[in-house]
């Protein structure tokens, strides 16, 4: 606290109380959300998958295999490009939330994986 502070508050007759201090400081460490056990100590397995979407339904395999930590790659060579265009907006959504990344690897064909 600066001079000037404890000098006003002083001045207006309020005391310095230093164990209110410490436990704004306890308070101020202390976290509201803390992970469970489980989380701290599992070990998560990246695979590689790769998917081969038909339709726009299959974006959700495609979300679930990268909320696990997995490399998802996928082919949509056999899809109409509308479609296309939506699967890929639905997982670059998601890939915003989850802090991932993607790779373009060609028109059709993309690489996502999640920074965990």
């Amino acid at each position: 606290m600066t001079k000037f502070k404890k000098f006003f508050k002083k001045f207006l007759g309020f005391e310095d109380d230093e164990l209110q201090d410490k436990m704004n400081e306890e308070f101020a460490e202390e976290t509201l959300y803390s992970e469970p056990e489980y989380y701290k100590t599992q070990k998560y397995q990246t695979e590689e998958v790769m998917l081969f979407p038909k339709a726009f339904s299959d974006a959700c395999e495609i979300v679930e295999n990268l909320e696990v930590g997995n490399i998802v790659t996928i082919d949509m060579n056999d899809v109409e490009l509308d479609t296309c265009k939506r699967i890929t907006d639905f997982v670059l959504g998601a890939i915003y939330v989850l802090n991932g990344d993607v790779e373009k690897i060609s028109r059709k064909v993309f690489r996502f994986w999640t920074n965990k």
